[in-house]
């Protein structure tokens, strides 16, 4: 039996037999269909990054902007081109294209010239319309006749609700290099941060065709359709909260197709499990006190998530951060009694070993990543501590490791925070996830998983671990480090594999959500109203899913006159100033929901004063 030592604890723990060490080798077998689907995934976030939608970009500011001042009916979506200045391939490579090869499969087409309100020319099915912009103008041809110049922007109208706008410039990757199709229109754009003599080409969708396109982007077809309905949610959601976000960065559109926003490739992703989470949401985000939530989620958590103030946290220079967010805290994700974090030893026991009781377990999910063991060379962790990935705490990184150790962890699922790193000249600290599954949580070579005949490939990026064994050499360096973790991703919000799990063990999307993002509320996503003076007043009519016609309306208003509210053509309710004054209204609609699509229609009363309302389903 080998003596496991964790920050001065001796715990004894049978780690070869873990590990199927001393186990004769096998050939893994040829990976199945799903597999290889699980693989393409894998390598599209290795490639892309993460979505912006899932918190990983932090660079590109706040994931959610707010709550919609209109019912949303329409996205525009930016396109990336494909191609780099070389032209080598490259998916998502510009938002800046150089020109753009426009066909459809359908009806006519009107191709519109934005500028004066005219057509330019009707176009039949096959046939390909080349836009390009010298820098006056755009120039318009079909089928290499040139028709002129224009001043645009070039708008594709369909006259069929069945035709799929083909954009023969572009490639995408999903189920191999394919020119993309989209649903709706279509139109060739500038702004004032398009470069010059390029275009951007924009998908003009409406948002319930919009969702179909993303589900399986960000997450796996394989998984259950209760899973990929919470992933909806969280798609939807995140595209109604951040409409204009590149507007205003001076783009003719509100999101884009990549990872920048959330992958998005239209008609060709719309896996049937896809179009079915979509159809059985429709209308459907996640929001809390009001306010559709930042619904962050990433692939595993290996059994526990974290706060997000440990992960994502603001101010960057302090740990924990002080943004402590209601919604988005660390829980555990299985079955049974929660893990005992307050020794060293309970620690080691949970993120050491497989855990069956867990949502994202291997043998639930096929999740390799559930539990994972790399080893570390002394020479290896110190090539990774480069500039901005450590604090010097004394002396210089000259000399060679001597040791390494946790010395803070984080508050809900006990991983390293903070780790501290001797070396023969000095002393330096790792904090913070992004650091620390870079230093001490990425491979250096093909490694084993730990529950399944499978590689987790040279280089890739774990998590930050949890559990750490030093062997040293007998001048007092380190020979070599293991570490020992759970999951793959930021650790906060939704675990996708966890939500697949969840969904196998029976739950519906709503107890997902509700399980992985605390106290929220689903349903029709919130819509702050309100009068203009002289603007006459608007109507706000929406959809959503109720699926078990059940729900409860909730308004919450600021100095709000009155407040009419139409469901489903027939019923009608009335609120008036003294109802209104009483703070948040609610009240049990069920009697007038259906099962599956309702309709709901909102006019405020007066000429000052707004609020914010909502559907809350059960």
């Amino acid at each position: 039996m080998k003596r496991f030592m964790i920050s001065g604890v001796a715990l004894p723990i049978a780690i070869g037999a873990l590990l199927g060490i001393g186990a004769a080798a096998q050939e893994p077998p040829p990976p199945t269909e799903e597999q290889q689907l699980e693989e393409e995934w894998i390598q599209t976030k290795l490639e892309h990054g993460e979505s912006h939608a899932s918190g990983m970009r932090p660079e590109l500011g706040p994931v959610i902007l707010g709550n919609p001042t209109q019912a949303v009916v329409v996205l525009r979506v930016g396109l990336y081109y494909s191609y780099t200045s070389s032209g080598a391939y490259s998916e998502f490579a510009s938002l800046h294209h150089p020109y753009a090869d426009i066909s459809h499969t359908a009806g006519d087409v009107h191709v519109l010239d934005r500028a004066t309100g005219r057509q330019v020319v009707a176009i039949e099915p096959g046939r390909i319309i080349h836009l390009a912009y010298d820098g006056t103008g755009y120039q318009v041809s079909v089928d290499g006749v040139p028709l002129g110049t224009f001043g645009g922007p070039i708008f594709f109208r369909p006259t069929n609700a069945a035709n799929f706008f083909r954009v023969e410039s572009i490639q995408r990757t999903f189920g191999g290099n394919k020119v993309p199709l989209y649903r709706g229109a279509i139109e060739v754009a500038r702004g004032n941060s398009t470069q010059p003599n390029r275009v951007n080409v924009v998908n003009v969708v409406e948002l319930e065709d919009y969702v179909p396109g993303v589900v399986v982007n960000e997450s796996l077809s394989s998984f259950q359709v209760a899973a990929l309905k919470a992933q909806a949610v969280a798609a939807r959601g995140y595209a109604v909260a951040n409409i204009g976000r590149y507007g205003a960065l001076g783009y003719p559109f509100d999101i884009v197709d990549s990872s920048s926003s959330q992958v998005y490739r239209g008609v060709i992703s719309e896996h049937v499990k896809a179009v079915q989470a979509a159809t059985e949401t429709t209308g459907l985000v996640a929001s809390y006190e009001g306010r559709i939530i930042t619904a962050l989620y990433s692939s595993s958590f290996g059994g526990y998530s974290e706060n997000n103030e440990w992960i994502f946290n603001s101010p960057s220079s302090q740990l924990p951060g002080s943004n402590v967010t209601a919604y988005l805290r660390g829980i555990y994700d299985g079955d049974g009694t929660p893990p005992d974090f307050s020794t060293e030893a309970g620690t080691a026991a949970f993120w050491t070993a497989p855990q069956p009781s867990i949502f994202d377990d291997c043998v639930r999910v096929g999740n390799r990543f559930s539990r994972w063991r790399i080893v570390l060379t002394g020479a290896q962790i110190k090539s990774r501590l480069t500039t901005g990935r450590y604090v010097l705490i004394s002396g210089n990184l000259t000399g060679s490791i001597t040791d390494v150790s946790f010395t803070t962890r984080m508050g809900a699922s006990a991983r390293a925070a903070i780790a501290r790193i001797g070396l023969t000249t000095g002393e330096v600290e790792v904090r913070g996830w992004d650091n620390l599954r870079n230093v001490l949580g990425r491979t250096a070579v093909s490694t084993p998983a730990m529950c399944v005949a499978s590689n987790i490939a040279a280089n890739f990026t774990l998590n930050n671990p949890s559990v750490i064994e030093v062997a040293k050499n007998p001048d007092g360096t380190v020979g070599t480090m293991t570490a020992w973790g759970g999951g793959w991703g930021h650790n906060v919000g939704l675990s996708q594999y966890g939500s697949n799990g969840r969904a196998k063990a029976g739950q519906d999307f709503i107890q997902i959500l509700k399980a992985y993002y605390t106290g929220v509320d689903v349903g029709a996503y919130p819509i702050d109203v309100g009068r203009e003076p002289g603007s006459g007043p608007p109507t706000l009519r929406q959809q959503f899913s109720a699926p078990n016609a059940q729900g409860t309306l909730v308004v919450r208003p600021t100095d709000l006159k009155g407040l009419r509210v139409h469901i489903n053509g027939t019923y009608d309710l009335s609120f008036d100033e003294a109802d209104l004054a009483v703070g948040t209204v609610s009240v049990d609609v069920s009697p007038y929901l259906l099962p599956g699509i309702n309709t709901i229609q909102y006019n405020p009363v007066g000429r000052d004063g707004g609020a914010t309302v909502t559907v809350v389903i059960r």
